[in-house]
């Protein structure tokens, strides 16, 4: 299988999982991998802001699963374009309710980027 062959079904399999992610994912062009799996972060964000814990939670379970046993490009997915760019400019206060919901797999993805924990 080809590399993009792995993102895309990824990016298709997120579509089909969460329907209401793709209405998202769909205003970007089919190549434009990178942008649809920061929409998939936005969302995931967006539901912590909004009090949705159990959306969030539903989101970032999905990836750490995902992550278990991934090829090495969706690994890059996951971290550069889910996991880096989770909580960005949100309030201090969606921090404190979303970091704690984030697995553990994902926090070391987080860290191992941002030098530091999303509280801190």
């Amino acid at each position: 299988m080809k590399t993009d062959d792995v993102v895309y079904n990824l990016l298709n399999e997120i579509s089909v999982q969460f329907p209401e992610v793709k209405v998202l994912m769909s205003i970007y062009n089919e190549d434009e991998t990178t942008f649809k799996m920061e929409a998939f972060s936005k969302a995931t964000t967006h539901a912590v802001t909004l009090g949705n814990i159990k959306q969030a939670q539903r989101y970032l379970n999905y990836m750490a699963q995902k992550l278990l046993n991934a090829d090495a490009k969706v690994i890059e997915y996951i971290d550069v374009y889910y996991v880096e760019t989770l909580f960005w400019g949100v309030s201090s206060h969606t921090i404190a309710v979303g970091w704690p919901l984030v697995p553990v797999n994902l926090q070391t993805l987080y860290v191992n980027f941002h030098g530091n924990q999303a509280l801190n």
